[in-house]
């Protein structure tokens, strides 16, 4: 009997998206965001945009499977740092090394940005997430605190 292998790694390329390419990424988005309506989404796409939010993503054919959001900035702490938001996968390409294949691509933007780290947030309940990146040599250094200040009434 031979053993069934899972899907193949489709044949894509990554690239970093322009301005004008970024609402593409939304459906995707919308997948880890499933609370914020679509509209106050684009919004905030813009937003981010202004500020310096930048996307690489990945194809096969001409679909856009996996999206990596990254900012670079400077702390005092650290330095020059590039900071990976919103990594997604559309589902029907998860666990093929699609992820994979996009934070490699994102480390070797920030090295060739003269990061000295990268930073990234994880939902404190998205444990595969947590084990994903930590396979890729982050660690959990600190505590994110948020406080809101949105009104409540």
């Amino acid at each position: 009997m031979i053993a069934e292998r899972g899907p193949l790694l489709p044949e894509m390329m990554i690239r970093l998206l322009a301005k004008n390419e970024l609402a593409m990424t939304l459906p995707l988005v919308q997948e880890l965001n499933p609370g914020v309506p679509p509209d106050v989404l684009a919004q905030r796409l813009q937003d981010m945009t202004a500020q310096g939010y930048r996307c690489a993503a990945a194809f096969t054919d001409d679909c856009c499977i996996g999206v990596a959001g990254i900012s670079l900035g400077t702390r005092f702490w650290c330095g020059r740092y590039l900071d990976v938001d919103n990594v997604i996968v559309a589902p029907q390409y998860r666990g093929v090394g699609i992820g994979q294949q996009l934070m490699d691509w994102v480390e070797n933007y920030a090295h060739k940005e003269g990061c000295e780290i990268m930073v990234l947030d994880a939902y404190v309940t998205n444990h595969p997430a947590h084990r994903f990146y930590q396979r890729n040599g982050y660690q959990i250094v600190g505590h994110h605190f948020v406080k809101s200040l949105r009104s409540t009434g």
